[in-house]
């Protein structure tokens, strides 16, 4: 039977079959941003978490950290990988209902999670409770497949094999409806049955994701061309966005500004060379 998306099934192999992603890149990204803008953060709210990868990237580093998720099975996976040392707090919700009582310097929301909200009534509700949970000089970033990148998708299926595990990933794409869904069939080896949900994201055109997060009060918008300075465009493959809760003033001709943006442009030139 197909299930939600995220069941505990999944969440059991997520982080096998999710190896090869480049989390700590994700994160120097990120930290670049914030020297980009000059911005100080201690407090990182981190939404759709999964197993908390970033969020423990994070904490690592000193943040104090919230993880937000809806799967309970995913946030049981990211529970067991912290200590009683840890600086961290995980927690289940909605994105589109939660609250919280702490305001964030930093709120995140990676790895595509925000295409998989489907219409954009619901994006402006996810935009309005992250706005009402940043402190003042809070800022928001995330990023999203555009719908290029969904688009140029090909359907078909790819079979992943782990200690335990199987696992057939199967690509729909809807040119029509511009969604992209992943059916996945998973196999453990300890159990006879067949696991089955569905994923779906839709993209969302530059221009409304921005009128969203104004709607939501949102200041000082940027949208880059992923790991880079550069902006952002419909057609490039990944977007990264960059709201805060209070205009800022930021010196664009400092040292520090032209070594980032130079930095990223070399970093993307030398990836696209591989």
């Amino acid at each position: 039977m197909e299930k939600k998306a995220y069941t505990e099934f999944f969440a059991q192999i997520y982080d096998n079959i999710m190896g090869a992603v480049p989390y700590k890149l994700w994160f120097e990204y990120i930290h670049d941003i914030l020297n980009y803008y000059q911005c100080k953060a201690d407090s990182v709210l981190d939404l759709a978490c999964g197993t908390g990868t970033m969020s423990l990237l994070f904490n690592d580093q000193g943040y104090y950290v919230t993880g937000i998720d809806r799967s309970q099975d995913m946030l049981a996976v990211a529970e067991g990988k912290i200590d009683k040392r840890s600086n961290i707090d995980f927690a289940a919700a909605d994105l589109r209902e939660f609250t919280t009582v702490k305001k964030y310097d930093l709120a995140i929301c990676l790895f595509d999670s925000l295409n998989y909200i489907l219409t954009a009534k619901e994006l402006f509700e996810v935009f309005n409770q992250v706005f009402s949970a940043l402190n003042d000089h809070g800022l928001f970033i995330f990023d999203m497949n555009t719908i290029t990148r969904l688009m140029s998708i090909k359907s078909g299926t790819t079979m992943f094999h782990g200690e335990g595990y199987s696992c057939f990933w199967e690509d729909i794409v809807d040119q029509k409806q511009e969604r992209w869904k992943v059916r996945l069939k998973i196999y453990l080896d300890n159990r006879d049955e067949c696991y089955e949900e569905l994923h779906e994201e839709r993209g969302y055109l530059i221009s409304d994701v921005i009128s969203l997060l104004q709607k939501a009060g949102f200041n000082k918008i940027d949208v880059f061309s992923a790991y880079t300075f550069n902006k952002g465009r419909d057609n490039d493959n990944r977007l990264y966005y960059t709201a805060f809760k209070k205009a800022v003033k930021m010196n664009q001709f400092s040292l520090a500004y032209l070594f980032r943006k130079m930095k990223w442009r070399v970093k993307s030139f030398l990836s696209a060379a591989k």
